[in-house]
């Protein structure tokens, strides 16, 4: 059995797809209120964490995949596209999870627009840390959605 931490979680998404593969989660990290309620309604007995900033090797469960969409806000064409600059950038917080659990297999999520602003950074660093990363957009019409939404995914071993 594969076991997986969530940073990022938002509703779950990443989550339910990776369950819907055979793997079981162990904890998610989620600042949205809102989002939290989602989180608990449909994984009632999975440990919640509220900010990645506060999470770590002293309080999260060892996993075999580390899996997180981490904000888009620094990177997304609709803003400024500060990329490392951005404040909200919390890739450095990922990296410092992934870093001190030291998963087998990280799968990261975010917008095209961190092609060519940041996403070197990610790779660089997952190969820093010993990783092998393969980096793929995606879009969601690839899979029978009617609208396109492209995602950059990376996955790392």
């Amino acid at each position: 059995m594969i076991t997986f931490g969530s940073l990022f979680s938002g509703i779950g998404g990443i989550d339910l797809g990776l369950e819907r593969a055979g793997m079981v989660c162990k904890w998610q990290v989620e600042i949205d209120p809102y989002a939290n309620k989602v989180l608990e309604k449909h994984w009632p007995n999975v440990k919640r964490y509220k900010d990645v900033r506060d999470v770590g090797a002293d309080n999260l469960a060892a996993v075999d995949l580390i899996c997180g969409g981490f904000p888009c806000q620094p990177f997304s064409v609709a803003g400024k596209r500060g990329g490392a600059t951005d404040s909200r950038n919390l890739w450095p917080e990922m990296r410092r999870v992934i870093v001190e659990l030291r998963p087998t297999w990280a799968l990261c999520e975010n917008v095209p627009g961190i092609i060519g602003t940041y996403l070197d950074a990610v790779l660089d660093d997952l190969e820093a840390l010993g990783y092998e990363p393969w980096p793929f957009t995606m879009s969601a019409a690839a899979l029978g959605a009617l609208h396109i939404r492209e995602r950059v995914f990376v996955v790392a071993y």
